[in-house]
């Protein structure tokens, strides 16, 4: 919606600065006249010499940045010495000779669109780049960039000029090589319009069309076809490289910014522009900088680009991913360029297809105007942006291209109906919609702090902070929202549900969330949410999550929820206490206390009538916490000055190959060093091998290294293997070593007579054991236990005794437990298998784990039937714990067999797991992971586990197997 015109100003866009347009174009593209195809001396732009200041007093230091060769930098001072008046008087009258087609270059009109403002007090201004020769602000680098080659030497009379571009660079390439006499090849994508491949086409050289949307590295990218061309033919091709040139953005620097300058005398307070090199808000912004340091710079980038991920969030420049495609040309990139200088940016405007295309048709609609999605992206942030910015603001922007080139696309129906890109009003009467991000030191804090002052002080006031009726309301949408979690656990364990509601990418996601009004970015200064709005987003998280309490997510080693433990859940969170100190949680320090007794009962005397064992111990949150608390307490018995002084660097650990990757993290973490967590070999089920345990000892003592911690597992994450434990037991004590059970998956097996006699044969061996009830027994995340086997051990290697916490006068000070841990704050997780322990009894977590174990035995049965019936089916790994292996053989691939395959048959039965287990997902059907392992010759194969299978049979498992048979058929 467009500001109406005011009363008695000049209706529509029209031209400013003057002659001050005109002047630049004629100073800075003097050059002789004569056959245009021949090879002439450069004019002033081509030969990288950049116009003098607009200011006659300017620094020369500003207009010839320091990093410039030696050479360039003089030609720079030179150029930036010479007299404004001298300058004015030859340019005085550009119409007094006839002039070359590169003269034609730059110096283009500035057209006032205040109209386009949300603040009638702010302008807006646009350089109408789509007035250069080849019709898009390229021309600019084009020249420039091809004249540096010349003059550098690396670009010779009879080279074939190579560019990738995603269209105007190409079209401006080709114009200066048909100027120049070269030879060109321009490599495009298929996003690009039919109007601009011709363009490029009709200057007599080469077009590639490339696919559009593959990655950066993808050899088919338009970017890495330049390369390989010039690689393939040195000396013969000349690559432009335009993303990384730097005489890109240099030459931005050279005309665009010292022309708006001149244009708006100074006035400038605000440049935004859109960007796929960076070059231009580089470029221009660095001038800007140097003649105004106030000035502020924004990149306008369309929403799916990796700028906004770069900029905003932070994202390293080889990390950052394409979120989303979009149809606007010539802006947004997939990779961050070398030309862009994050330095220069000082905020962001992100928009979509339909604010710019929008704009577009609006302009067309009211000004007469037929501009390119880059120009209408552009004056869309400049929109967004005038609304945010104070009175007197000036912002400028460029119009880089015309609708000419889009007129089968933006300005086709059909091709928008085509695309799904609606073009009707976005926005509320005087609104504009976008992402708008400043710099944090760039937002303007002038008035910050007595309006903050002011708000703090009102919030002091009154009895509540929050009225009556507020907390009235809260209250009853906890009434409300508690039947609908019970339902949703219900249905969730029904398996009526889908496993994955629907399977989305990050983008996808938000706006699926933005559609049911709950976005999922916090803005900032944003209005608080209603109540409905509430309800929306409660009902948009749980119907966009995965159902992990389904029986059919086998994907990961927790599942379900005990639901007596849910409601201890609930009751911990109501209660809301710390169990650092009695005091604040005396009743849950008590229920941790005796969860830790009963751990302690189960591992070392199992049945026994005697006495809890002497021990000591923690809940902790997570496994992977659990295993470096055994690793600091043998760090505090090998070294205990370590705490003080800090590791001797002779300190080394093993764990065996299998294991899980938090021991090699824990060592990262205490500063023991990833390298010094030594990985010993497995035998071919995935148990460590004690002999090669003593074997690696005995190298590290030969290297002058302290052995101290042997890293064993109950159960591992992959095949589900349990260590030698006596045997590991006897290395550990021939050599002073610690050893520590990883039972974070497999340890439940203690619960079951018959699970720990034929598993857990000498874990009681081991200085320390965890394991995780929220992985088999289906208790909320999270609920990890650790004991070891030693009384006052946490306390001596953790303690600091911090006196607003732990006073030794206070009452009951001796029940403590906070100074045990390397934290302060802990949540009462015993709460949850304490009251799940009580109402199951020990019977009942037996046979929950005598389930598992047996519903994986009977999935390896099952997998044998039909390998040997059909071969649809292969053992990968045999059952062990709770996890089987398995490879899906598709029938054209039938025969499989592991032994023998080929490494070709091995990679490609490696494919099959990652495509199937996607068909199951879409199909909202089991979530089952996979992996390879290979250490073993192992490629991707299914790695079915069964933790919690309450709600799990053979039946429904033999059928999962079918329906996977159904899906991969074909594959």
């Amino acid at each position: 919606v467009r500001k109406k015109t005011p009363a008695g100003g000049a209706p529509g866009p029209h031209a400013v600065g003057g002659r001050g347009a005109v002047v630049l174009r004629s100073a800075a593209f003097t050059r002789p006249r004569g056959n245009a195809r021949r090879v002439v001396v450069p004019h002033a732009q081509a030969r990288g010499e950049i116009p003098r200041a607009v200011k006659q007093d300017a620094a020369i230091a500003d207009i010839a940045p320091k990093q410039l060769p030696v050479e360039q930098r003089k030609i720079l001072e030179t150029l930036a010495s010479k007299s404004l008046d001298e300058a004015d008087a030859v340019s005085a009258d550009p119409n007094a000779n006839p002039v070359s087609p590169e003269q034609l270059i730059g110096g283009t009109p500035i057209l006032d669109l205040s109209a386009y403002s949300l603040n009638p007090n702010v302008r807006i201004l646009a350089k109408t780049e789509y007035l250069n020769p080849s019709g898009s602000i390229k021309d600019r680098i084009a020249q420039h960039m091809l004249s540096n080659a010349e003059r550098t030497g690396r670009l010779k009379p009879g080279m074939t000029v190579v560019a990738a571009t995603s269209g105007n660079t190409g079209s401006a390439v080709a114009m200066a090589c048909a100027l120049r006499g070269y030879e060109y090849i321009v490599i495009t994508n298929e996003k690009t319009s039919k109007e601009k491949v011709d363009s490029m086409k009709a200057y007599g050289g080469e077009v590639l069309i490339s696919p559009s949307g593959v990655p950066p590295d993808h050899p088919e990218h338009y970017q890495n076809i330049e390369n390989r061309l010039c690689e393939e033919n040195p000396n013969l091709y000349y690559g432009v490289d335009q993303y990384n040139n730097p005489f890109n953005a240099e030459a931005y620097e050279a005309t665009l910014g010292p022309e708006i300058w001149k244009q708006t005398s100074g006035e400038v307070t605000h440049f935004i522009a859109g960007g796929s090199t960076g070059g231009t808000v580089s470029g221009t912004g660095r001038y800007l900088k140097s003649q105004n340091p106030d000035v502020r710079v924004l990149m306008a980038d369309p929403r799916g680009s990796v700028f906004w991920d770069h900029v905003v969030n932070g994202v390293a420049a080889e990390d950052v991913k394409v979120s989303k495609g979009w149809e606007t040309e010539g802006v947004g990139k997939d990779s961050i360029p070398g030309c862009f200088d994050i330095n220069v940016v000082d905020g962001m405007v992100r928009a979509t297809d339909e604010h710019a295309f929008r704009t577009c048709r609006e302009v067309a609609s009211n000004d007469g105007l037929l501009i390119g999605g880059s120009s209408g992206l552009n004056l869309h942030a400049a929109r967004v942006l005038s609304g945010q910015v104070e009175d007197g603001a000036t912002i400028v922007t460029v119009l880089p291209d015309s609708g000419v080139k889009y007129l089968s696309k933006i300005y086709n129906d059909d091709w928008l109906s085509e695309m799904g890109v609606e073009t009707t009003a976005l926005c509320e009467e005087a609104q504009a919609c976008g992402d708008l991000y400043w710099r944090p030191d760039i937002v303007d804090s002038a008035v910050a702090p007595a309006a903050a002052a002011k708000k703090a002080a009102k919030a002091t006031e009154g009895d509540d902070l929050w009225s009556r009726e507020s907390l009235e309301q809260e209250m009853n949408y906890l009434l409300e929202i508690a039947p609908q979690l019970v339902d949703y656990h219900v249905a969730s364990v029904s398996g009526s549900e889908r496993v994955h509601s629907r399977l989305q990418s990050p983008d996808e996601l938000a706006a699926t969330f933005a559609e049911a009004g709950a976005e999922l970015e916090l803005k900032e200064n944003a209005d608080p949410t209603d109540m409905d709005g509430i309800r929306r987003a409660v009902r948009a998280v749980m119907d966009n999550s995965v159902r992990s309490s389904h029986p059919l997510f086998l994907n990961q080693l927790y599942s379900g929820i005990d639901p007596v433990a849910l409601a201890a859940e609930w009751l911990a969170s109501t209660l809301n206490a710390n169990v650092h100190t009695f005091e604040v949680a005396p009743v849950l320090t008590e229920i941790e206390k005796a969860v830790l007794a009963k751990t302690a009962r189960m591992w070392l005397a199992p049945g026994s009538p005697a006495a809890t064992p002497e021990h000591d111990g923690l809940i902790v949150p997570g496994g992977s916490l659990a295993n470096m608390y055994s690793m600091i307490l043998a760090r505090d018995r090998a070294e205990p000055d370590a705490r003080n002084v800090g590791n001797s660097g002779k300190l080394v650990a093993f764990c065996s190959e299998q294991s899980h990757y938090s021991y090699r993290k824990a060592a990262l973490v205490m500063g023991i060093g990833m390298d010094n967590m030594v990985k010993v070999k497995c035998d071919e089920t995935g148990a460590m091998i004690a002999a090669e345990l003593e074997k690696e000892v005995e190298a590290a003592k030969a290297r002058g290294m302290t052995p101290f911690y042997a890293g064993t597992t109950a159960g591992s994450t992959v095949l589900g293997a349990f260590d030698d434990y006596h045997g590991c037991a006897d290395v550990c004590e021939r050599h002073g070593m610690w050893m520590h059970v990883d039972g974070a998956w497999g340890g439940a097996a203690a619960l079951s007579e018959d699970k720990r006699a034929r598993y857990l044969d000498g874990f009681e061996r081991a200085d320390s054991f965890c394991w995780n009830p929220h992985k088999m027994l289906g208790l909320p995340l999270q609920c990890s236990i650790f004991v070891t086997k030693y009384e006052g051990a946490l306390a001596k290697a953790n303690g600091v005794q911090a006196d607003y916490l732990f006073q030794p006068d206070k009452n009951n000070a001796g029940a403590d437990l906070g100074d045990r841990t390397i934290q302060c704050g802990r949540k009462a997780d015993a709460l949850k298998i304490w009251l799940a322990w009580k109402y199951r009894g020990d019977d009942g977590f037996s046979d929950l784990v005598d389930r598992a174990f047996g519903l994986a035995d009977a999935v390896e049965r099952d997998v044998r039937a039909r390998q040997e019936h059909d071969g649809s089916f292969v053992l990968a790994a045999e059952a062990q714990c709770a996890n089987v292996g398995f490879w899906y053989v598709p029938p054209r691939l039938r025969p499989f067999d592991p032994a023998t395959a080929s490494a070709n048959e091995l990679t490609e039965i490696g494919f099959v797991a990652p495509k199937l287990k996607d068909r199951m997902q879409r199909a909202g059907d089991a979530m089952i992971g996979f992996q390879p392992i290979d250490s073993m010759n192992k490629p991707n194969f299914f790695r079915l586990v069964l933790p919690n299978p309450r709600h799990l049979s053979k039946d429904m498992l033999r059928d999962m197997l079918d329906r996977m048979d159904e899906l991969g058929k074909d594959l």
